[in-house]
């Protein structure tokens, strides 16, 4: 069994034909996976029926924000002024990770005076998130 731990984990975006770059400085990220369910009724029937519908996915971070000049934050806010995709991926360690592509769905900064600046931002995905993990030695599963 696989542990992964806070050490290890990461984010990180890519726009367009752009290099990938690191969102630094996230105390924590979240990916949400969700599957609609739709409830059939039908006449004669004592109980609903239900079907697996439409899936979707989001997922959040927060952290410092650091608005470095060639930083991945920074071009997060590019993105969400500009209406782009990007592409992000959700590293648990360098070869097991979540990608698919997103929106900036909102952003938010917070200052407080007597501590550091914070953020936290939202994104909404657009067709499948992907999930990949290490092949293991000899096909062994």
């Amino acid at each position: 069994m696989a542990l992964y731990s806070g050490v290890t984990g990461k984010i990180s975006i890519k726009k367009g034909e752009e290099a990938e770059k690191d969102i630094v400085h996230m105390a924590s990220w979240n990916v949400e996976l969700s599957k609609e369910i739709i409830e059939v009724v039908s006449f004669g029937n004592d109980y609903k029926e239900k079907i697996v519908s439409i899936k979707d996915w989001s997922a959040s971070a927060d952290g410092t924000a650091d608005f470095d000049t060639d930083g991945g934050q920074k071009a997060l806010v590019e993105a969400f002024e500009n209406g782009e995709k990007v592409t992000a991926n959700f590293y648990l360690d360098e070869n097991t990770f979540l990608a698919g592509d997103c929106y900036v769905e909102s952003l938010s900064i917070e200052h407080a005076a007597d501590g550091k600046a914070n953020i936290s931002i939202s994104l909404a995905g657009s067709k499948a998130v992907t999930l990949t993990v290490p092949t293991p030695p000899n096909g062994n599963q």
